[in-house]
């Protein structure tokens, strides 16, 4: 019968007109917020407490929205109006919260306890005998401590100052070290030298950006006696950002509990939290964070591909140049001596599904250490040509009656090709075509077209 409904301003206060807030927590002590002007003109607060540490920095962005927070008391429930605290945990208030302003008036604001479902919590004005509910942000806020206003940290990463990045990942034992390239349009571009040499995908790069670019803002008190309870006894991930310079940043993180990864950067005492949102490529499978393709490259670039299986070979000639398509009047594509500018009624050209079926070979899976006779000629191999007379040959010796293993010049590349990338026949769907079966395809189209033009 007492509760009355509808917004209430119990207590508010500009921003412009505070001088201090002081907090008092039942539990864990005081904390006080001075407003001060510097010479600029730019109003700051400093911050006092019994967990203030002066050797630490922290972030005012974060002490103006505590104030903003506990300065403003806006209620849709009046619950008592007979000063029965104790009823709702106001004799003995979790939280005392006195605010004064820059022209000597002052108020103090009672926090007690949480309603019932939690959303809530009870508060008076002292001179006041009503009680009201306010959201729970307001006791949320209340009790922070120190740890919760230091300023954000991060790597402190430049690319333009970067030689290498290291990542490894204990679930999998995954472990990828990478060269660093500042391409000329100023994007990062990483390059695998350890385990294999091979380049990665734009997942990886996105990956390393999220890692850079995140501000580590929430801050936890972590003892030594905790660190495997919060994963940091044998951190999951581990990121190493060597510079120029020979200096380096690392950061380790733990693995995932309850949408949190907590971490620590080297060398920086701090402990902080992580939602799994902001670092989501964390858990990306190897073969996503490298690049799929065996020998992925541009038409303009190559200058011949010769493609050999037992005793049949085929050599494919390009001249394309940059900026024009495979079958423009200024490009020359050859098999073997023809013309190779076929295509269906439609317009698809089957030299396009030859050399998109050759560079987008995907990697099928990674196994460091071959099963294979590599003293006998291998099954298959692709021998390119580029515009610069550079000769690169990628050899398929074979794993097992589905899969092939693919040597680049002699080495092993740590990959293997499962035998659809070469066989498959796509039938209608000529962007799903192995390499071999395009080479037969256009094969066919060369040998039939009618005036450039075959359909089959």
């Amino acid at each position: 019968s007492e509760t009355t409904s509808g917004t209430v301003t119990v207590l508010t206060y500009e921003s412009s007109d505070i001088a201090s807030v002081k907090v008092v927590n039942q539990d864990n002590g005081y904390m006080s917020l001075v407003r001060c002007t510097q010479d600029s003109g730019k109003s700051v607060y400093s911050f006092e407490g019994d967990d203030f540490d002066p050797k630490e920095d922290y972030s005012q962005d974060k002490l103006f929205s505590y104030v903003n927070c506990l300065i403003t008391y806006y209620s849709n429930n009046k619950v008592s109006s007979d000063g029965n605290y104790s009823a709702y945990g106001l004799d003995t208030p979790k939280f005392v919260i006195t605010i004064e302003t820059s022209n000597g008036n002052s108020s103090t604001v009672y926090l007690g306890n949480k309603t019932p479902d939690g959303q809530q919590c009870y508060l008076y004005v002292e001179g006041s005998k009503d009680i009201y509910t306010v959201d729970i942000l307001k006791s949320f806020y209340a009790s922070k401590n120190s740890l919760d206003f230091l300023a954000p940290v991060s790597l402190g990463v430049d690319y333009h100052e970067l030689s290498a990045v290291h990542f490894d990942r204990k679930s999998d034992n995954l472990s990828l070290d990478t060269m660093v390239r500042m391409t000329n349009s100023g994007i990062a571009d990483f390059t695998i030298y350890k385990p294999y040499e091979h380049g990665t995908s734009g997942y990886f790069g996105t990956l390393i950006d999220a890692v850079v670019s995140t501000k580590f803002t929430d801050f936890v008190d972590i003892k030594e006696s905790e660190f495997s309870e919060y994963g940091l006894s044998d951190p999951c991930y581990h990121f190493v950002f060597s510079r120029k310079d020979g200096t380096n940043s690392e950061l380790y993180l733990s693995s995932l509990i309850d949408g949190y990864y907590y971490g620590y950067i080297k060398g920086n005492k701090k402990f902080f939290k992580v939602p799994e949102m902001a670092l989501e490529g964390l858990n990306l499978p190897e073969l996503i964070l490298i690049d799929p393709y065996i020998c992925y490259s541009y038409v303009k670039d190559v200058s011949s591909i010769t493609g050999t299986y037992g005793d049949k070979s085929f050599k494919f000639n390009l001249d394309v140049r940059d900026g024009s398509s495979i079958m423009s009047k200024d490009s020359t594509v050859e098999l073997d001596g023809r013309n190779a500018k076929i295509s269906d009624s439609m317009g698809r050209a089957y030299c396009s599904v030859l050399f998109e079926s050759i560079a987008c070979i995907k990697i099928g899976g990674i196994e460091m250490n071959p099963n294979t006779n590599t003293s006998v000629a291998p099954a298959l191999s692709l021998t390119f040509i580029d515009k610069n007379y550079n000769t690169t040959v990628y050899a398929f010796y074979r794993r097992d009656d589905d899969s092939y293993y693919v040597f680049k010049n002699d080495e092993y590349m740590c990959f293997y090709v499962y035998a659809t990338e070469i066989f498959k026949d796509g039938g209608a769907d000529t962007y799903s075509y192995g390499y071999w079966k395009a080479y037969e395809l256009l094969d066919e189209a060369i040998r039939n077209n009618t005036n450039g033009i075959y359909d089959f």
